[in-house]
């Protein structure tokens, strides 16, 4: 299994996309090139700026590569296409799982941080007051990840119609009696609207509704994909075919047809007949930069993502019943304490 490692061209050690300065930064020497500087390099030969390694014995269906930092010998899944190292925590870059048809056409760099991450978290968890003890651990919160997920994105053009009933009701009291009129409107709605980049989440391993949470993504910073924005992250392919996905994109864009055409009816509509009809004209593969963090706890996994380019997030956890206890038993105790004062002070 083939694996690559952006390699500074100064020292040698791992070159990492910045996403505070959007450029690429050695650690070890502090070496920062820009865009044009590392792709340049990767273009005049990918054996200068990638070392890369072929295991030449090993089974492909154990998916194992050889890290090119420390030597260790790892096994990742089929649709791994960046990885780290759990010995020395070093990114390596599967480069043949990023080509033909699951090579990405578009990409949006991270612009958030590790660090900002960690800061967003923290002020999540503050106000889960009875959390785990668990979420808040510091070993834990620095297992959150910078992954790039991949996803769908669909141009098209959704046209259709609704009709229904508009009750509206008008109620007055004259005298000792309370009348009531409801006025009943016959309405129509017809039209349409063009798509650009709807985005279908097109990975088994992350639920759909959490990447739809973290939504929107600028699409003003789109890149032609290159390998290189893939230093310092992970990275998966998509294991959903974009055409098992199109339901999903088809089922966002009738329903956003559907709220355009109710948006402009005052009152609730009964008795509702819609109509749609969705086609897709053009789908490009693209990878959004999400930071990832799952805790596990008592046999369920709780799940943390953060939009990798705007901040916005979503997470759960659970609630602590010892912590609650604890929490009603002192309240209770307070309530008690100033309920005595209260009345000694009545009293008095």
């Amino acid at each position: 299994m083939e694996s690559t490692n952006l390699k500074c061209p100064n020292c040698g050690s791992e070159l990492l996309f910045n996403a505070e300065g959007q450029n690429w930064r050695c650690n070890a020497c502090g070496c920062q090139l820009s865009q044009d500087e590392v792709f340049k390099l990767t273009a005049d030969s990918d054996h200068d700026i990638y070392q890369q390694s072929e295991e030449t014995d090993a089974q492909p269906e154990l998916n194992v590569y050889i890290c090119q930092n420390c030597g260790a010998q790892l096994v990742t899944d089929d649709n791994t296409t960046a990885t780290q190292c759990v010995y020395c925590g070093s990114v390596s870059i599967m480069k043949n799982r990023l080509e033909g048809r699951f090579r990405p056409d578009l990409i949006i760099p991270f612009e958030t941080t590790h660090q900002d991450a960690i800061d967003a978290y923290n002020k999540f968890l503050r106000k889960k007051k009875l959390a785990p003890s668990q979420f808040a651990n510091p070993e834990n919160i620095g297992k959150i990840t910078g992954v790039y997920i991949p996803f769908w994105l669909y141009n098209g053009h959704a046209m259709g119609n609704l009709s229904g009933e508009v009750h509206k009701s008008t109620s007055w009291r004259s005298g000792d009696y309370i009348y009531t009129k409801t006025d009943v409107y016959h309405i129509e709605r017809a039209g349409s609207i063009k798509y650009e980049k709807v985005p279908v989440d097109g990975s088994k391993k992350f639920d759909d509704d959490t990447m739809d949470s973290i939504e929107p993504f600028d699409y003003e910073k789109f890149k032609p994909f290159n390998y290189s924005y893939l230093s310092g992250f992970l990275a998966e392919k998509y294991d959903v075919t974009s055409d098992e996905s199109q339901e999903r994109a088809n089922l966002r864009m009738g329903n956003t047809l559907i709220s355009s055409f109710l948006s402009t009816v005052n009152g609730k509509v009964m008795n509702m007949q819609e109509d749609k009809n969705i086609n897709i004209s053009d789908i490009k593969y693209a990878l959004l930069p999400v930071w990832m963090l799952n805790t596990h706890f008592k046999g369920q996994t709780y799940p943390f993502a953060m939009n990798g380019q705007t901040g916005r997030l979503v997470g759960n956890v659970p609630i602590d019943k010892v912590k609650a206890w604890l929490f009603f038993l002192k309240a209770t105790l307070i309530a008690l304490a100033l309920l005595c004062i209260i009345s000694w002070l009545f009293f008095m």
